[in-house]
C-alpha cells in the first residue's frame, strides 16, 4: 500500500512540474516540443516562430519600411529562408517581433553610399550598368554578330513572379514593336514592352497550307532569341560595379569550359567526340579517369566532356531554298490477320522532286534543327503501297522467377551453345513465356525433359532439363502459365532452366527478344 501511495505522488509531481513547463512556455511563448519554424537571413538564424509566414512577404514588408528609414534601397540578393525546426525551450517570436528581427538583420545590408543602377542577370553571370539604356545596348552588341541589319530590338517582358522593378529581355521584330528602333535601340520607359511580334512557325505553315499556289517563301533571318534567361532588375550598387555595354558584351560572349554529359553513338571512339564537341581526347581521358587513349565504350554510355560555352548564346533562324528529290508517304492498307511487323510491298512509289523553303536553326553557328515552311511540287512523287498488319504481336518473357544467369547465347567450350541458362534450385516453377499450343512435352537425349510450345507468330520457344512437366501435347497455355518444374535431366551440370526461342525454324539469342 505504502509503495502505491509513493507512486501516486511520483506520478502527481511529474505531472504537476509538466503543467508548470506548459505555463511558463505560454506565458514566455518558448517551444516545449512543439514544431516551430526558424527565420534565416543569408545563411544566419536570426529568430523563430511558431506561425509559419511566407518568405517573400516579410522581405518585402521588411524592404518597405527600411525604405522609409532610410530614403534608400535594400539589396534584392538578401536570401530569407523559412524552415521547420524543433528545438526544447526556444523562444518563440510573434508576427511583428520576427519582422523586426528580419529588419535589423537588413540595415546592415542598405548601401548608403551608391547609385541606382540596372543589374542583369544570367545564369552565374551578373552585371550593373546606370540605364536601361546601356543594359539594351549591351544585349544589342550580343546579338549584332547574328543582326547586321537591325531586323531585331531587345524588349522587355514583366516578370510576375518578382517585383514591379524586374523584366526578362527578349528579342522581336523591330518593326512589330511601338518605340523600338531598328537599329538595336531599346525603349527608355522602365515599363515592360511585351515580346513576342515574331510569327511561329506554325502560323507560317498555316499560311503556306491555305496559299499552295503563292511562292511565299521567306530567306534570310527570320527569328532570333536568346538561349538563356535574360533578367534584369533595378538595383542600387557601389559606384565601383557599374561596367560598360562593351565590357559585359566581351566577358559574355568568351567561351568557358563547361562539362556535360554525352551519350556515346554508334561508331564513336575517343577522337571524334573530341573533335565534334571542339575538346581533346587527353580532356576527355581526364574528366572520366580513362588510362588510355584506347578506352572501351559502347553505345548508351555516358561520359563527361568539357566543351566551351558563352554565358550567352543567340540562336537563330535562317530562311533557305533549294531543290530535291522527294518520296511521298506510303499508302497504308490495313490486314487484320497479321501482325504490324509483317509488311508486303503491294505497288512501289517513284521518286518527285520539289523546291523547298526550309528553316534552319542554329545555335551559336551550329545547326540545331530544321523544318519545312513551304515547298513547290515540281515532279509529283506516287507513292508505294503497303499492305501492313494491324495485330500486335505476342510478347515473351523470363520463363522462371528468379534464377542466376550462368550462359548466354553463343560460342561455349568450343561449340554453339543455342539458348540461355538460368541456375536455380531443382523444382522451380517453369512459366511459358508467352501464349501457344504445346508441341511437345517429354524426353529428348541431351535435353532431358523439355517442353516445346507453338506461337501464333510462328516462333517456338524450348524449356529444357526439367525435372517434371506439367502439360502435354496439344496443350493452349497463356504467357505466364506454369508448364513444368526445373531439374538437371539430360546432359547437365547442375539444376538449371535451358531456354530457346527459334525463328524460321533457327535458335536466336533469346535475350533480344524477352522483355
Amino acid at each position: 500500500m505504502k509503495k502505491k501511495k509513493e507512486l501516486y505522488i511520483q506520478a502527481g509531481a511529474a505531472a504537476g512540474t509538466a503543467a508548470v513547463l506548459v505555463l511558463v512556455g505560454l506565458a514566455q511563448q518558448r517551444c516545449i516540443g512543439q514544431n516551430y519554424f526558424e527565420i534565416i537571413v543569408d545563411n544566419k538564424v536570426v529568430g523563430a516562430t511558431g506561425q509559419k509566414t511566407d518568405e517573400k512577404e516579410m522581405l518585402n514588408t521588411c524592404r518597405r519600411e527600411l525604405n522609409e528609414l532610410t530614403d534608400g534601397y535594400v539589396c534584392l540578393d538578401a536570401d530569407i529562408e523559412i524552415r521547420k525546426a524543433r528545438t526544447f525551450g526556444t523562444r518563440l517570436l510573434t508576427k511583428t517581433e520576427a519582422e523586426q528581427c528580419v529588419l535589423e538583420e537588413l540595415k546592415h545590408k542598405v548601401v548608403t553610399e551608391g547609385t541606382s543602377a540596372y543589374t542583369v542577370n544570367i545564369g552565374e553571370f551578373t552585371a550593373s550598368f546606370p540605364t536601361l539604356e546601356d543594359v539594351g545596348e549591351f544585349l544589342s552588341t550580343v546579338k549584332q554578330p547574328y543582326d547586321a541589319e537591325g531586323k531585331f530590338s531587345v524588349v522587355y517582358e514583366a516578370d510576375s513572379d518578382h517585383s514591379a522593378e524586374t523584366f526578362e529581355a527578349k528579342l522581336a521584330e523591330a518593326s512589330g514593336n511601338a518605340g523600338a528602333a531598328g537599329n538595336g535601340e531599346t525603349e527608355s520607359s522602365a515599363s515592360p514592352l511585351l515580346a513576342g511580334a515574331v510569327r511561329g512557325d506554325a502560323d507560317r505553315m498555316a499560311y503556306a497550307c491555305a496559299h499552295p499556289g503563292e511562292k511565299n517563301y521567306e530567306t534570310g533571318l527570320v527569328d532570333l532569341g536568346f538561349a538563356e534567361t535574360v533578367t534584369v532588375y533595378a538595383d542600387y550598387v557601389n559606384q565601383s560595379e557599374l561596367t560598360t555595354p562593351a565590357a559585359a558584351a566581351e566577358a559574355v560572349t568568351k567561351e568557358e569550359e563547361t562539362n556535360k554529359i554525352y551519350e556515346v553513338q554508334a561508331g564513336d571512339c575517343l577522337s571524334t567526340i573530341a573533335e565534334d564537341n571542339h575538346t581533346t581526347v587527353a580532356q576527355i581521358m581526364a574528366l572520366n579517369g580513362f588510362a588510355d587513349t584506347n578506352a572501351y565504350i559502347c553505345i548508351g554510355d555516358e561520359i563527361v566532356i568539357s566543351v566551351p560555352e558563352p554565358d550567352l548564346s543567340v540562336w537563330e533562324t535562317q530562311g533557305v531554298v533549294y531543290e530535291e528529290d522527294y518520296t511521298a508517304d506510303p499508302t497504308i492498307v490495313g490486314n487484320d490477320s497479321w501482325y504490324t511487323t509483317k509488311q508486303v510491298t503491294l505497288q512501289e512509289g517513284t521518286t518527285g522532286h520539289r523546291e523547298v523553303n526550309m528553316f534552319v536553326t542554329y545555335k551559336d553557328g551550329v545547326e540545331t534543327g530544321r523544318s519545312m515552311a513551304h515547298q513547290t511540287i515540281l515532279a509529283q512523287s506516287e507513292p508505294a503501297v503497303i499492305e501492313q498488319g494491324t495485330q500486335i504481336p505476342p510478347t515473351y518473357v523470363k520463363p522462371l522467377s528468379g534464377g542466376r544467369f550462368t550462359s548466354g547465347f553463343g560460342k561455349r567450350w568450343g561449340r554453339m551453345h543455342k539458348g540461355v541458362d538460368w541456375a536455380c534450385p531443382t523444382g522451380t516453377t517453369v512459366y511459358a513465356s508467352s501464349d501457344g499450343v504445346v508441341e511437345y512435352a517429354d524426353w529428348s537425349n541431351g535435353y532431358g525433359y523439355n517442353v516445346i510450345i507453338d506461337h501464333p507468330d510462328g516462333r517456338k520457344t524450348r524449356y529444357c532439363h526439367l525435372s517434371k512437366t506439367l502439360v502435354t501435347a496439344g496443350t493452349s497455355v497463356s504467357q505466364g502459365d506454369p508448364i513444368a518444374q526445373s531439374g538437371s535431366t539430360g546432359h547437365s551440370t547442375g539444376p538449371h532452366v535451358h531456354f530457346e526461342i527459334f525463328i524460321g525454324g533457327t535458335q536466336v539469342d533469346p535475350l533480344q527478344y524477352i522483355n
